[in-house]
């Protein structure tokens, strides 16, 4: 299978080279055919002998206009062998990692990439042999080639295709071939000799020797910075301070100055390592790849950084224009809501309330606005990783942040249902106290203890408010209830209470006060005594002073307040208790 796989591979080259071999041999006809047809005219005008005569005249002129077709021929056939040679694979003749010419096309039955492998081994094996004078290379030309030899070894052939291929005469490239080979041949034996190689390996111990003197000093100079640093940290590093608030303290400062001198003595060694590693790696001819292999592992990611910045700008600016835009965007809608929160601004069926917590809502459309307009525009945004990053945080966002969502829409809800502002006392559930803070997520209260009681914006939604302070000014009513037996008339107990309210300089006049009989039990009568007050805030003690003067006002008027309960007591009496008295007596 790998055989008729590389069969195929070869077929399919050697019909590309048959291809590039027919059409350079077609161009290579038409020069010869152009160059007959100039020798047969050029033939003819000499052979006339009248000077002036007009056939000789109209010669002359075909002669012209044939170098003129055959200019503009070259120029055209100069633009069609460079398209060739852009459009060929070529193969590099490197034998000792240095490339001294290409090969485009076949000759005879070698593929180009064969006669490429070729010059390379005969190259390389003349160099292994110490025998072999590189002067003694010469060219030997025939009608077909242009050899470059060596005794009887034939190194590499120039054909005509070739030479088309590079715009000169195959003679012309056999000679730049052969000064070529003899250099990098002689170069090599020189790189590689013994008094070379000792000269190399000096050269990189002394690089080495070098490196370790300055990563030494750097050590040196990291030492004495920290130890500087330590014994002055008590004088000269002070706190940095914003007026009282210290916000960073000396000895937090020394550590970032000593955190700073590591990075730097690293940055440094790492720095010179970039600088000698190629250094040592160019010394030897067999590691200058090398060399240049570590360069590019740094230039090559440097390099696709910078461009990767560059062709970002325009989306950069977009980002900025588009940010600017909804900036300025936010701080007019801001300036509206104040406006309006101030009471400046009056819209019909817009309460001032309502003003920033609508502002809060569209300020988070409009930044969510500018994100999806922004998106497109990061870098990265249209990769896979990216898509799937956004993904898995919104599932996650969605996952931890429901009861968050839920008492967020709960606290809009309520801002819209108005049934509560701050300062207004209200109970919630069985938690009573003044409204101090209105959040998205949760409200405070404060209660008559001084207490700060936390309810999530969901529980007030789904439960009941009561607010004491939206009709305050028109009192709000609270009752007192208490319990007499029937022995006392009705009428009598009414008196009493109605006597208490005017005596309470927290309770209102006005509504008057007024007694309820609220049940008729088996031993008593359940009285209720309603009072209105305006401070909702008082009730408490209110009530507590109701209290007082009902106990005194009854006390002093011989009624007995009761709620008569029957108890049942049994005494654990001896069993024979009598008879023992019995027998005794």
């Amino acid at each position: 299978m790998i055989n008729g796989i590389y069969a195929q591979e070869s077929d399919s080259i050697n019909k590309k080279e048959l291809g590039l071999s027919t059409l350079l041999n077609d161009i290579r006809q038409q020069q010869i055919n152009d160059s007959l047809e100039r020798q047969k005219l050029q033939q003819e005008i000499a052979n006339l002998k009248s000077q002036n005569s007009p056939k000789k005249e109209n010669l002359k002129q075909q002669l012209n206009e044939f170098d003129e077709e055959n200019n503009l021929r070259k120029q055209q056939l100069k633009i069609k062998v460079d398209s060739i040679k852009k459009n060929t694979k070529r193969y590099a003749v490197a034998p000792f990692n240095d490339t001294l010419f290409y090969i485009y096309n076949k000759l005879g039955s070698s593929l180009a990439k064969d006669r490429a492998y070729n010059v390379v081994n005969r190259i390389e094996n003349l160099y292994e042999d110490d025998f072999v004078k590189v002067d003694s290379f010469k060219i030997e030309n025939n009608e077909i080639s242009a050899d470059i030899v060596y005794k009887d070894l034939i190194i590499t052939s120039i054909t005509e295709l070739d030479a088309l291929l590079e715009g000169k005469s195959k003679e012309e490239i056999a000679t730049q071939y052969l000064k070529r080979i003899q250099e990098a041949i002689n170069q090599e034996r020189a790189d590689n000799s013994i008094t070379k190689i000792l000269i190399r390996t000096g050269l990189v111990l002394l690089i080495l020797i070098i490196f370790s003197i300055l990563v030494f000093l750097i050590n040196r100079l990291k030492k004495y910075g920290t130890n500087r640093l330590l014994t002055e940290r008590t004088e000269r590093i002070k706190d940095v301070k914003i007026k009282n608030y210290v916000l960073v303290t000396s000895v937090q400062k020394t550590r970032i100055f000593i955190n700073t001198i590591n990075i730097a003595r690293w940055g440094l060694i790492t720095l010179i390592a970039f600088i000698m590693l190629p250094i040592v790696f160019s010394v030897f001819p067999f590691t200058q790849s090398w060399a240049s292999n570590l360069i590019g592992l740094f230039t090559k990611p440097l390099k696709k950084a910078v461009l990767a910045i560059w062709d970002y700008i325009p989306n950069l600016i977009t980002v900025f224009v588009i940010l600017f835009v909804m900036r300025y965007a936010i701080r007019f809608v801001k300036y509206i809501f104040n406006e309006i929160d101030k009471g400046k601004l009056e819209i019909n069926g817009f309460h001032r309330e309502f003003a920033m917590p609508t502002f809060t809502i569209v300020r988070f459309l409009l930044q969510a606005f500018t994100l999806v307009l922004v998106f497109p525009y990061l870098p990265g945004a249209n990769s896979d990783i990216f898509k799937g990053i956004s993904v898995f945080i919104g599932v996650l966002f969605s996952l931890g942040s429901s009861s968050a969502i839920s008492n967020i829409i709960a606290g809009l809800v309520i801002t819209y249902m108005r049934p509560f502002r701050i300062g207004d006392r209200i109970t919630i559930a069985d938690k009573t106290g003044i409204v101090i803070e209105k959040s998205p997520l949760v409200t405070r209260l404060r209660t008559i203890k001084n207490e700060e009681i936390t309810i999530p914006n969901s529980s007030i939604l789904s439960g009941n408010t009561v607010n004491y302070s939206t009709f305050s000014e028109e009192g709000i009513c609270f009752q007192v209830e208490l319990t007499v037996g029937y022995e006392e008339s009705w009428q009598r107990i009414h008196e009493l209470l109605l006597k208490i309210p005017p005596r309470i300089a927290r309770v209102n006049q006005l509504p008057a006060p007024f007694v309820l009989q609220k049940k008729l039990d088996d031993f008593y009568v359940l009285y209720e005594l309603n009072v209105y007050i305006s401070r909702s805030a008082e009730i408490e003690l209110a009530k507590s002073e109701i209290y007082q003067l009902i106990l005194n006002d009854f006390l002093a008027a011989g009624i007995e307040m009761n709620g008569p309960h029957l108890f049942a007591k049994v005494d654990h009496v001896p069993q024979y208790q009598n008879d023992s008295t019995s027998t005794k007596g």
